[in-house]
Order: structure tokens, then sequence, then C-alpha cells
């Protein structure tokens, strides 16, 4: 008899005949095995990207940093680039510097308003999960040819009412 499930060779019997039982045993601890290492192998593989992608985000971050670093040094460049270009006090050219942050800021604040108030929640998931839980409670019967699909310009269409036959 194998001690270990899966650990005989395939299709070799162990010298008697053995019984539904045991098969029906042995089957269900190969089976087990068999997700048992297919959870270890997706932990095993979900680790190893997950320290790339924490090696990714902190490249990036110290990238973020030496390109804030290089903009504030160009941002002062351009204020007494100005100072000597135009003949301006140095606060005068260091505050044009400040105003145009300032404008780029306001514009990248107006489109994120925008967009906000662009967005429409979740309008079909709505309607979708409502005629659900319709047709679970048995108020509506689901369409006979599947469900259609809906499209963003128009509502989903009502389900067709049933016939007395």
């Amino acid at each position: 008899m194998v001690d270990k499930p899966g650990a005989g060779e395939p299709g070799a019997s162990s010298g008697a005949d053995r019984s539904v039982s045991e098969l029906l045993s042995d089957a269900t601890g190969n089976l087990s095995r068999l997700v048992r290492l297919e959870l270890r192998l997706a932990k095993l593989e979900a680790k190893h990207d997950a320290v790339r992608i924490g090696k990714g985000i902190g490249e990036f971050l110290a990238a973020a940093v030496i390109l804030h670093i290089f903009l504030i040094l160009l941002s002062v460049t351009a204020g007494f680039g100005i100072y000597e270009i135009f003949g301006l006090p140095a606060w005068a050219s260091l505050g044009i510097v400040t105003l145009f942050y300032l404008l780029v800021a306001l514009v990248f604040v107006l489109v994120a308003v925008i967009n906000f108030r662009r967005r429409q929640g979740l309008a079909r998931t709505a309607v979708t999960s409502s005629r659900l839980m319709a047709i679970i409670r048995g108020e509506v019967r689901p369409p006979k040819g599947g469900a259609t699909a809906v499209t963003d310009t128009e509502e989903p269409a009502e389900a067709p009412a049933p016939s007395g036959r």
C-alpha cells in the first residue's frame, strides 16, 4: 500500500486490489496536496512580485525626490536669470517664477474639478444589482435570451414580459 498519496508509480497497483474507499482516500489526498502546492507556488510568486514592485516604487520615489530638487534649483536659476536679463529686483524676479508655479497649480486644480464633475458614479452597477436583487426575490424574471448589452448612451432594456401560456 502507498504510504503517501501520489508517492507510487502512476497506474501501478500496490500488489493487492484496493477498495473504492482507499482509492477515494488517495484521490482526495492527492487533490489536497495538489491544492496546497498550488497555493504555496502562488504565495511564492506573489512574494516575488511584491518585492519587485516595492523596489520599483522605491526607485520612482528616489527619482521623484531628485526631480523635485532639480525643479527647485531650476526655479532659482530662472529667477536669477530674469534678474540678470531684465534688471528687475531679485525679489520681483523670484516672485515672477513663484506666480508662474501658482498659475500652473491653478490649471491643475481646474482640470481636476472638471474631471470630478464629469464622474457618473456607479449608475450601471446600481441598475444591474437592483435587478439582480429583484430576480432573487422573485419579483422579476430574468430575460430568456440572456443579458442584454448596455451601452453608454442608452438605459438598459427592460426584461420582456412573460407570456401567459
